[in-house]
């Protein structure tokens, strides 16, 4: 593989029309009735709730595949299952790939040394010996220990054209207290970890076609006060953009991350997955919970090109 994450990434976008990421994060309790249903009968065994969720998040998958560029697995709601949820998580993203889907694994990594090269061997080399299972074309990955810590990151970023997500301003709501403390400087942390982050994502080994970087930034959609700031001191980043609906960012709280309707991914996990939940979709396909998910989904898709012209 020697074509750039960020090459890829933004070709699925112009080929989707969508700079859309779906996040898969399935809990046993919100999944459709029928789909727990299916599987009520061995309620008690953990392979259960794997089978359902196995089995849920394949049909979403199948039904956002035509309409969206990437998927983002939270890796913790496969862990939490041990063994056999591990298992799901890098089965389910075989099935994704299979389908012409890009992969976030969002696994929030960070360590010194040797650890973070065994994680970075774990999340993104290219596994040999199981052709049903396969790693994310990109992940998640925490820079709090320091910048040091990325190395292991990206240099198998490097080797195996992968991506990282630099978590620089996350979306929950306690992330101000340490997000946006003020340093000397007058800076907040998160534009001092943006400038410092921003010659890494400029590393010519990196930077693809267009321009842009297969160093990304993780920026929370809800954090309008501060996403032109960051947008500035990393002009080559795509930025992931979490907290679209369920968090309560809209498709204009993210117009300052792209530049020229380009650089961004606006991430949607709830409001796509449990979009039976909801009285609009649900009072129009009833218990037919595949079509709530393709109609948020496209609904989303719509609404987010208003904005950014896509």
């Amino acid at each position: 593989m020697s074509e750039l994450f960020c090459d890829r990434l933004l070709d699925a976008i112009d080929y989707t029309h969508a700079p859309i990421c779906v996040g898969i994060d399935p809990m046993l309790d919100s999944l459709p009735d029928s789909v727990r249903e299916k599987f009520r009968s061995r309620d008690d065994a953990p392979e259960t709730a794997i089978d359902a969720i196995f089995d849920f998040t394949t049909r979403v998958l199948k039904i956002v595949a035509p309409h969206v560029p990437i998927v983002k697995f939270q890796s913790a709601f496969f862990e939490k299952y041990l063994g056999e949820g591990v298992e799901a998580y890098y089965s389910l993203i075989h099935e994704a790939k299979d389908l012409g889907l890009l992969v976030i694994g969002d696994v929030k990594r960070g360590d010194i040394g040797s650890t973070a090269s065994a994680y970075a061997a774990g999340h993104l080399s290219e596994q040999t010996g199981d052709a049903e299972i396969a790693t994310p074309d990109a992940i998640t990955v925490n820079p709090m220990l320091g910048l040091d810590t990325l190395e292991p990151f990206i240099k198998t970023a490097k080797d195996f054209a992968r991506g990282l997500f630099v978590l620089v301003r996350t979306s929950n709501p306690g992330s101000a207290e340490l997000q946006d403390a003020k340093l000397a400087s007058g800076q907040t942390w998160s534009e001092m970890l943006a400038e410092k982050l921003a010659p890494i994502a400029a590393d010519a080994a990196l930077v693809g076609l267009r321009g842009w970087s297969s160093v990304g930034a993780v920026v929370g959609a809800t954090q309008t006060h501060t996403m032109q700031s960051l947008r500035e001191r990393l002009p080559r980043s795509i930025f992931l953009l979490p907290g679209y609906g369920a968090q309560g960012a809209t498709a204009e709280m993210i117009r300052a991350a792209f530049t020229d309707g380009r650089g961004a991914i606006v991430s949607a996990s709830r409001s796509i997955l449990y979009a039976h939940q909801v009285e609009k979709y649900s009072s129009q396909f009833g218990k037919n919970w595949e079509k709530c998910v393709e109609a948020a989904v496209v609904d989303m898709k719509r609404d987010i090109g208003q904005v950014i012209g896509a």
